[in-house]
């Protein structure tokens, strides 16, 4: 019985809900409403395109409900607010501002249910493409007969032509450069005139908006030899002895005459060479072993060569007067000077001196900056320590650095033994009067600078203009003592060396080199010249001395003549023991850096001995008879970048030369 009562409860059930499906298929049942989705995302995804060809990128995003979504939108991970959806769901995002490089954009939606959808796309933008710079050589001829003109031809290639830049150099491009113009279409032409010695030139081209490509090339002419022509006659004023074809150019002098530039004019200027005797000299620092004066017989000893257009002087270094060798004794010949100098300077261009040393290469704070005729090199005006060695000697300041004074005619011997002048090397030309007693430690710098006629010449600078004493001329032919137009800053005294100086133009005679163009003596019809100056227009210190720039094209190499000394003037580690009397035992201890070994150039017992000079054989000038440039008016890039020095180890950071 009980079992028949579930059964028949399981029929009841089973009919229910056979019933309940019959509804719902064949009657009209109301269904169940269908489930809301999340919002749908899709955009474009523009992968690598180059800047400036997309502006903006489009999204679209579906719905049930536009109206309720919250829409989250960031550009490089910054918030996108100033976006507009339109009644279909697209969005536009604005990427015109983009630059270069990798971007992300990301989208988030929300709907009313708070369902979220994410969407990204990364993308990269970069520069459109650009051809390399090329530089491509005509046919032209690479072979020239001496004398001739080379042609070099090519052109410039790149997408973009007007971003190039094209420079040449017949050195090394890293030292000195030329610009090298060319054509809208890149076509360029360089003549080499006068062509008198084989050259290699180099050229570069750097080219690119977005990228820089570089490209280069040389091109090396070999130059024919050709005989050397000029005088061939030995009684001529202008033998050349190198001559080999007489060219007609023989001039000849009267006795009474002597002309300027001749193989007797040089004779005549330059000092202890084999047409004069020349006496012993005596260096009042040195003593014997027994500590009394000792007689050094210090011997001036110079030779020239002339060629068509330098001379050549060595020398051994030592003056024609006595000497005081001050704390870097003592004075010794030296082996190594040697002076090439252009017999017909050649200006500067961009250098103006009247107004600034602007564009002008600077002569060196310290070390040669020119030699005089006696052989003797002539220094800047700085000391060891770094200040002005001749305001310190005149007491402008007190030198507490290390101890340096200045000798007969403002002169003293560095290390090495170099002999040379800070200022005034005019006793050169000056004559003790024996029979009265006088020796060379009365010469009295007045005497140079007080005289009735213009000075002579006392040495040449390495741009191959002579330096003239303290009197020249002035516009109506009087003699008069030539002024400085330099003066000391407001608060300064010299202790920093130039550095302490400014050029006033007007303030004095002379130019910012220290120089006027005006006649003289040797050069009646006017050249460029340097004075000696002892005092400035307002009669103070006449900074600086000798010269301050080049107004001429410098000689290369001349700067590092007789570098046998050390590393400039007034080494700090001089005047050490044994027989120094700056610093060792029972004085005080070494300048820092130097050691307790004996200082360089030797100490007191020193007598130089003598050494004969042997004329080498006579290189042929940097630069001689080179290349004349059609392009020599274009701006030097690097070469005179830098103040001239003949010790960079201890020149300072230079005021280099404009461009």
């Amino acid at each position: 019985m009980e079992n028949a009562d579930q059964v028949r409860s399981l029929f009841l059930a089973a009919l229910m809900v056979g019933s309940v499906m019959v509804g719902i298929l064949y009657f009209d049942i109301e269904q169940v409403p269908p489930v809301d989705q999340p919002p749908v995302i899709t955009g474009d995804e523009p992968g690598q395109f180059e800047i400036g060809t997309l502006e903006s990128i489009s999204v679209t995003i579906s719905d049930e409900d536009l109206e309720d979504l919250i829409i989250d939108i960031s550009l490089n991970s910054n918030v996108v607010s100033d976006y507009l959806i339109d009644e279909e769901g697209g969005i536009s995002i604005d990427i015109s501002d983009l630059e270069v490089g990798s971007h992300s954009l990301n989208i988030i939606a929300f709907d009313k249910l708070n369902q979220e959808t994410r969407w990204f796309t990364d993308f990269t933008i970069v520069f459109p493409p650009e051809e390399n710079a090329t530089i491509s050589l005509d046919s032209f001829p690479t072979t020239v007969d001496y004398g001739d003109n080379g042609e070099l031809s090519g052109n410039v290639s790149h997408s973009s032509i007007s971003s190039c830049n094209f420079f040449w150099s017949d050195t090394d491009l890293e030292e000195s450069k030329l610009i090298l113009p060319f054509e809208e279409n890149g076509d360029f032409s360089l003549t080499l005139e006068n062509m008198r010695k084989n050259v290699s030139i180099s050229m570069e081209v750097s080219c690119g908006i977005n990228f820089i490509t570089i490209d280069s090339s040389v091109v090396n002419f070999t130059v024919n030899p050709s005989p050397i022509s000029g005088c061939t006659d030995s009684e001529a004023n202008n033998f050349d002895e190198n001559a080999e074809e007489d060219d007609g150019s023989c001039e000849y002098e009267d006795d009474d005459e002597i002309i300027t530039g001749s193989q007797k004019w040089w004779e005549k200027v330059l000092l202890c060479d084999s047409t004069e005797q020349v006496e012993g000299i005596d260096d009042y620092n040195t003593t014997d072993e027994n500590g009394d004066p000792l007689f050094d017989n210090h011997i001036c000893e110079l030779s020239f060569t002339l060629n068509e257009t330098h001379i050549q002087i060595d020398s051994n270094g030592l003056p024609n007067h006595d000497l005081e060798s001050g704390p870097g004794c003592c004075a010794s010949a030296q082996e190594d000077h040697q002076w090439t100098l252009p017999l017909e300077p050649t200006n500067q261009t961009g250098c103006d001196p009247s107004t600034s040393s602007d564009g002008c290469t600077l002569a060196p704070e310290r070390g040669p900056v020119a030699v005089a005729v006696n052989g003797v090199p002539i220094f800047g005006p700085e000391d060891g320590p770094g200040g002005d060695a001749v305001a310190n000697q005149e007491g402008e300041y007190e030198e507490d650095r290390q101890e340096v004074w200045l000798g007969i005619c403002h002169a003293h011997s560095g290390p090495g033994g170099e002999y040379h002048y800070h200022a005034d090397a005019n006793c050169m030309h000056w004559h003790a009067d024996e029979d009265n007693g006088e020796t060379w430690a009365d010469y009295n710098m007045e005497s140079s600078r007080t005289v009735s006629e213009h000075s002579p010449i006392i040495g040449f600078a390495f741009d191959g203009y002579p330096i003239y004493g303290f009197v020249g001329w002035d516009e109506d032919g009087d003699t008069k003592e030539m002024t400085s137009s330099y003066k000391l800053k407001e608060g300064e005294s010299g202790y920093n060396g130039i550095d302490d100086y400014e050029y006033v133009a007007g303030l004095g005679d002379l130019d910012a080199c220290n120089g006027v163009y005006s006649p003289t003596p040797d050069y009646p019809e006017g050249i460029y010249h340097y004075h000696s100056t002892w005092v400035n227009g307002e009669g103070d210190l006449g900074f600086p001395y000798f010269i301050y720039c080049y107004r001429g094209v410098m000689e290369a190499g001349n700067s590092d003549a007789g570098q046998g000394g050390g590393g400039g003037d007034d080494d700090p580690c001089a005047g050490g023991p044994p027989d120094g009397d700056v610093w060792g035992p029972g004085i005080g201890p070494p300048p820092e850096g130097c050691d307790a070994g004996p200082p360089p150039g030797g100490g007191q017992g020193q007598s130089s001995e003598v050494l004969p000079v042997i004329s080498p054989w006579f290189k042929t000038p940097p630069n001689s008879g080179a290349i004349v440039i059609s392009l020599l008016a274009m701006a030097v890039v690097a070469a005179n970048g830098l103040r001239e020095s003949a010790y960079p180890e201890v020149s300072r950071d230079p005021v280099g030369t404009t461009l």
